[in-house]
């Protein structure tokens, strides 16, 4: 079996050392037994650990990278590698850019497997051949449709076999969709718009005094005691009583006739 190229043999040796040493702190390993050639999960690296991991590699290379990023870089050589691309700056902030985008695209796509298959993500080596993995005419048209939702392509299932691997198809279908936008979010409702004010509304709109029936009219105190009935001989016979027994006031009860037509 061919061997990975390590970042040794590009000259990255250091990075390399330095990652397997941050490797081997997260997973609580020996960083001589790391085998800088096997894939993340192999090693230990499960998705906690991959977050734990990714802000290592920010604290201790002062590098931000995704966690996508090691769907795509599995290995601690092939992610040494990609550290050392970004360290190198400007130059290589396209081909950057372009892994990324990839890296993105793979970890949608190994979910999107991973749900077909009935797996874990982290059990499908993006490297593996699709037929490998078992996936066969029918599971490839489940697999493109899925695909063509999330991205809104209109690939057919033979792009499978065009591009026979996870990676592959992550790096044609982040080619496809290079500076498009993600799908929008669905519309949230927002709060309902405040009424216009009086002027804006139509003249239709606008509140009417309302019309006061006749009798609510302001009557002035002489009208509103002519409306009054005058008082029988009885009720004139009954005042006098309440006042003569001390149950009423002179006042009161001269108000209660004054009140009343003569």
């Amino acid at each position: 079996m061919t061997s990975e190229p390590t970042a040794a043999s590009d000259g990255h040796g250091d990075i390399l050392a330095e990652l397997t040493a941050v490797l081997a702190g997260v997973v609580h390993a020996d960083p001589d037994r790391v085998d800088p050639g096997q894939p993340f999960p192999v090693l230990g690296l499960d998705s906690l650990l991959t977050i734990e991991f990714v802000a290592a590699i920010d604290q201790h290379f002062g590098i931000r990278i995704a966690g996508a990023d090691l769907y795509t870089h599995a290995t601690p050589a092939l992610l040494a590698a990609h550290l050392a691309a970004l360290r190198r700056g400007a130059d290589d902030a396209p081909a950057a850019r372009d892994a990324g985008a990839a890296a993105a695209v793979l970890q949608v796509l190994r979910h999107q497997l991973a749900r077909i298959l009935h797996c874990d993500p982290w059990e499908i080596d993006g490297g593996a051949a699709f037929a490998e993995l078992g996936i066969d005419s029918i599971l490839a048209a489940d697999f493109t449709a899925g695909v063509n939702r999330v991205y809104g392509l209109s690939e057919r299932p033979v792009t499978v076999h065009e591009h026979p691997s996870l990676a592959a198809m992550a790096a044609y279908i982040a080619s496809r969709t290079r500076g498009a936008q993600a799908p929008a979010a669905p519309d949230t409702p927002g709060p309902a718009p405040a009424a216009p004010p009086a002027a804006q509304q139509p003249a239709h709109a606008v509140a009417q005094p309302q019309q006061q029936p006749a009798d609510a009219v302001e009557q002035s105190p002489a009208d509103a005691a002519a409306k009054r009935p005058a008082l029988s001989q009885e009720e004139v016979l009954a005042l006098l009583d309440a006042v003569r027994g001390d149950r009423i006031g002179v006042d009161e009860a001269a108000a209660l006739l004054a009140d009343r037509p003569a």
